[in-house]
């Protein structure tokens, strides 16, 4: 009796020693965290600790059973460092599909690489692959994160798609007197919270959460997959302490930063006067100063500065000629107001696919600053780190999101225009004419506005002569072309692009005395959306747009038409496609024209079956065939 109750004893007091499941062995995954799973986080325990206003430590334990290749980026280890927030330390361990060790790496063991440009180095990044000789493996991230700046809470990121969890838990330690906001997202998550002296502490767990699938296409990570975002109420960077309990009130604080950065000298002042001395009207001075900038600065990636917030000051951009998105836009209201135009910068967070931040929960959501000039009519947005947008012009980057305007007054959330299809547009006229053996040269004139106007631009006229053929090929759908050249002009809003192509073989195919001439000379439309059966999610195009297509065939002489397709016409709720065909008998010539347009980038999840049907049949058309013959 006596053994019997040692044992039981043993048992109750040592139970992890039989009970507990090994999380490093991938056969005890239970089934259900298996099913659509890529990987599974068999366990995450962070930590973060808000010690005062501006200091705190984050702790992270995660353990990540890995099935296959799919879902292999979750064997790649990243963390920024720098002087707000620096990597203390971390580890990496590997073990097999049974849970055996097999590898142990060191922070001295990871890659590093600085940040900025290249012209100073404001931060570091670690990072590491791990190596993966088969599938399943288990990983094991451990590493420690140290604040000198508290403007940023670590958001709670749940989960992340393909992935199920098996136990995640995070704990938030703050004083009682700074406390903090939170906001689920995509998830009915509340966290267990208790007082013990001066200090509150917030437990969120999850256990069991299936996985979720992945849809090609939708908002951005931080947008879409279950969360709960943090922000503090009261924070402090390098000493400046400041609230974020409202819109406002970050703007007093980001205001303050930049308080005497709009110091040009009057020598400078002078000369901008004197330059804008002719203009008619407001417009004009604005115009003629933001093409200053656009070609004497160049945009730099520099985050120097309290967090990245504080602005080299306008003398200093002056002197240098370039900057970072919110020197060149603090040296262009420092222009501005050298004239005695009034403007003020913008925090934004900038991407396509990026939703506009909640005006309901104050949190720094932002990574870009454009420039606002408010007239009486009209406000004017400038992207001022492009060298190709158009004044009044911001472009999917930054269009349709809730821009924090920083004012004498404080913060104040306002939306940013929606772009409209006309002011991103894309007319090819294009004359092909055909040798008798087949091959043949095309002249094309490219008129482009807008975000296609900002891609040659910016982009193609000043790569080099292969990356330019790549992008006739693989982004326009060209034909290989043997020979080319290729230049352009800007004129107002828009950019001329003129290009020429020797073409060893124009028809897509020959039999016997035919040849068989793809619709036109590039590919209007080439991109297949993903076969989303039950889409939950919208789907993101990177703007809305219209491109249209004159392609003309001038025939060899001994050449006549045999059959030309039938015209086309198409619609969807948010987009319209169009073709018809003629041929002149007199100038021997085929016309196609093809007319595309769609109306509105973001397709809600229920119309994205008809918008996927409707670019399928854009892409089917093209698959017919003009078809010529020798007479």
């Amino acid at each position: 009796m006596k053994k019997l109750i040692v044992a039981a004893l043993f048992y109750l007091i040592m139970p992890d020693c039989f009970c507990q499941i090994n999380i490093y062995d991938a056969s005890t995954l239970p089934d259900s965290l298996l099913k659509n799973a890529h990987s599974v986080k068999r366990e995450e325990i962070i930590n973060f600790e808000v010690k005062d206003i501006g200091f705190a430590r984050l702790s992270v334990h995660q353990v990540f059973t890995v099935l296959d290749a799919e879902a292999e980026d979750v064997l790649f280890f990243m963390e920024e460092s720098d002087e707000f927030a620096k990597l203390e330390d971390a580890e990496i361990k590997v073990f097999d599909a049974h849970g055996n060790p097999v590898n142990k790496y060191k922070m001295k063991e990871m890659r590093s690489v600085g940040t900025g440009d290249g012209l100073v180095v404001d931060g570091m990044v670690y990072y590491f692959r791990v190596a993966a000789p088969s599938y399943p493996l288990t990983v094991e991230y451990d590493y420690d994160v140290k604040y000198k700046g508290t403007l940023k809470y670590p958001d709670y990121r749940v989960q992340i798609p393909e992935q199920s969890v098996e136990n995640s838990k995070y704990t938030v330690t703050v004083p009682v007197d700074l406390d903090l906001k939170y906001k689920p997202q995509h998830i009915n998550l509340s966290p267990a919270e208790t007082t013990s002296g001066k200090n509150k502490t917030y437990v969120w767990q999850v256990k069991d959460l299936s996985s979720m699938p992945y849809e090609e296409g939708c908002a951005s990570y931080e947008n879409t997959y279950p969360a709960i975002l943090l922000s503090p109420e009261k924070f402090s960077m390098d000493g400046h302490e400041g609230d974020l309990s409202s819109w406002k009130k970050f703007g007093e604080w980001y205001a303050g930063l930049s308080k005497g950065s709009i110091n040009l000298s009057d020598e400078t002042k002078s000369f901008l006067q004197n330059m804008v001395k002719d203009a008619k009207n407001e417009k004009e001075k604005i115009d003629i100063l933001y093409h200053y900038l656009q070609k004497n600065f160049r945009y730099v990636s520099i985050q120097l500065g309290i967090g990245g917030f504080k602005p080299f000051d306008a003398n200093f951009v002056d002197s240098k000629k370039y900057g970072d998105c919110k020197a060149l836009s603090n040296y262009m209201e420092a222009m501005l107001d050298a004239v005695g135009i009034v403007s003020y910068p913008a925090l934004i967070n900038a991407e396509y696919n990026k939703q506009p931040v909640d005006p309901a929960f104050p949190h720094d959501s932002f990574n870009h600053v454009i420039l606002c000039v408010p007239g009486k009519k009209d406000t004017t947005w400038l992207e001022c780190t492009s060298t190709a947008t158009d004044p009044g012009i911001l472009g999917s980057f930054t269009e349709n999101k809730n821009a924090l305007l920083i004012t004498p007054q404080g913060g104040v959330l306002v939306p940013t225009p929606k772009s409209k299809p006309s002011e991103n547009t894309f007319h090819l006229n294009t004359k092909v004419t055909i040798n008798d053996d087949a091959s043949g040269e095309s002249e094309s004139v490219m008129k482009s506005k807008g975000e296609y106007k900002e891609e040659v631009i910016d982009y193609v006229m000043n790569e080099k002569k292969d990356d330019q053929k790549e992008y006739l090929v693989k982004r326009l759908g060209f034909s290989q072309p043997d020979q080319f050249d290729l230049t352009t002009s800007e004129k107002d809003d828009s950019a001329k692009t003129f290009f020429k192509l020797q073409i060893d073989k124009v028809p897509e195919f020959t039999a016997g005395s035919k040849m068989f001439l793809n619709p036109r000379i590039y590919k209007i439309w080439s991109g297949t959306l993903p076969a989303t059966k039950n889409r939950t999610e919208p789907y993101y195009f990177q703007f809305p747009f219209i491109k249209t297509d004159t392609t003309i065939y001038q025939l060899p002489p001994d050449y006549t038409v045999e059959n030309l397709p039938s015209p086309k016409e198409q619609k969807f709720k948010y987009g319209s496609f169009n073709t018809k065909y003629s041929y002149d008998d007199k100038a021997n010539t085929i016309t196609s024209i093809a007319f595309l347009e769609l109306t509105q980038n973001i397709i809600p999840a229920d119309q994205f079956l008809s918008a996927r049907n409707f670019f399928g049949g854009v892409i089917k058309e093209y698959t017919e065939k003009i078809v010529v013959k020798r007479k």
